[in-house]
């Protein structure tokens, strides 16, 4: 037996189902830029980034050596009665970075869930109502909180009577030219304040696990003008779609609003767990001492988010994410083109979604995709895939991925979608990793 497979059975016998959602047989032992390798020496080509986390890369060297000079001065230390100073200018720069015209605070997490909890307890408490908008495949975290404000199908069963949850505008399936699908969604927004005593409106600015959404020009800031006019507070998820993905530093900056917070996690530490809520200072203090945990913003996270800000800003990734996902986009276009089970591709910078169908149809095919990830990693390419129908494959590779590795890495997927129309696996594979 190999390695992976031993290690595959004993993870199956002791860790949690409730902590998994897998793709394809795979256990890590080394990361470095774009590629994973394998316990048994398998690499891949990454188009995960670990779930939009590796923004910079694996193991970045900048991160790195951030990571072990602050292990050199202090590990162990919670901000909650002990601020320590790279913490503190951390939340500087987020702040500064956001350069909103108000009076901006900073709260620091672990996880996107952790933030998306924070604001289903600030965005009512402080907010003129007592209702929160949110929209249908929307996915603001996993904890009770977050999960009550998201709109995913994966959280049925966590609604809330305080939410209001509307149809976010599904360029592909409708009917509607973009300016008629905007106002149509734009119409339900404004009847829900009209019927709804609402706090606030949160969003993310393309959705993600919704299946890599691209809102209609227009959407955003009609959004926030229905918030500014109704004293609502307008919230910006870019805990998946921020620091520079969609070639935009904030993934909102593609339209022309100002937000009232944003949500930050996944890339912010490069691995290191750390996430943020930045925006206005009496949204953020909402009430002392009630939203803390003892080791979110510790140093070692702390020097994680600022050594990967540092990477960003130094390497510019923000425009080579705008120019590497015009390539990105150009390839598979050309791969759409010529397969008659991709539906539609879309996105924005390096976060693209290819939608699976049946043959033919514009019916989602979740078993295809779940074929697709199996078929891909045999052939050295690691992606997942989202969406309502669980059949969108999301590609987030690193933004430092070379453009020869993008290349390759299309190359591999278009075999994959071929072999996973004329080639069978084992029904017991298929069945253990039927992803999500």
């Amino acid at each position: 037996m190999s390695r992976e497979f031993d290690i595959l059975d004993r993870d199956s016998d002791v860790l949690s189902e409730a902590m998994k959602i897998r793709f394809f047989p795979f256990v890590l032992d080394r990361q470095a830029g774009a590629t994973l390798t394998s316990v048994d020496g398998d690499e891949l080509i990454d188009f995960t980034s670990a779930w939009a986390v590796a923004n910079t890369g694996y193991r970045h060297p900048t991160v790195v050596d951030a990571l072990r000079n602050q292990l050199d001065r202090a590990l162990a230390n919670s901000p909650i009665s002990l601020p320590h100073g790279s913490v503190v200018q951390l939340a500087e720069r987020l702040r500064d970075r956001l350069d909103a015209g108000y009076p901006t605070k900073v709260w620091f997490g672990h996880s996107g869930s952790e933030a998306g909890d924070l604001l289903s307890k600030a965005i009512p408490t402080t907010g003129d109502g007592d209702v929160v908008v949110n929209f249908e495949g929307s996915y603001h975290g996993i904890t009770a909180g977050a999960a009550a404000i998201s709109g995913h199908s994966a959280q049925a069963g966590v609604e809330s009577e305080d939410v209001v949850t509307l149809p976010f505008p599904d360029q592909y399936r409708s009917y509607l030219d973009p300016d008629a699908l905007a106002d149509t969604a734009l119409e339900a927004v404004a009847e829900a304040f009209e019927t709804h005593d609402i706090a606030g409106l949160i969003t993310e600015p393309l959705q993600s696990d919704g299946g890599i959404l691209v809102p209609p020009d227009g959407f955003l800031e009609g959004l926030a003008d229905l918030c500014t006019d109704n004293d609502a507070y307008f919230v910006v998820d870019e805990v998946k779609a921020g620091l520079g993905r969609t070639g935009e530093f904030f993934a909102f900056e593609h339209a022309d609003v100002e937000p009232d917070a944003i949500m930050l996690g996944k890339p912010l530490g490069s691995g290191v767990p750390i996430s943020a809520v930045v925006g206005r200072a009496e949204l953020v203090d909402y009430e002392p001492a009630s939203h803390m945990m003892t080791t979110a913003g510790g140093p070692l996270s702390a020097a994680a988010g600022l050594a990967t800000l540092d990477v960003i800003e130094a390497e510019n990734l923000s425009k080579r994410a705008a120019r590497l996902g015009d390539h990105l986009s150009d390839v598979l276009a050309d791969l759409a083109a010529d397969s008659p089970v991709v539906g539609d591709v879309r996105g924005r910078g390096m976060m693209q979604g290819v939608e699976l169908v049946e043959a033919g149809t514009d019916d989602p095919s979740h078993d295809l995709a779940a074929r697709v990830c199996l078929w891909a990693r045999r052939r050295g390419l690691a992606v997942f895939y989202v969406g309502l129908h669980s059949n969108v494959l999301e590609l987030t590779p690193p933004l430092t991925i070379s453009k020869t590795d993008l290349d390759t890495g299309v190359d591999r997927l278009a075999g994959a979608i071929e072999d996973a129309q004329t080639k069978t696996l084992d029904p017991a594979l298929l069945e253990r990793y039927a992803g999500w």
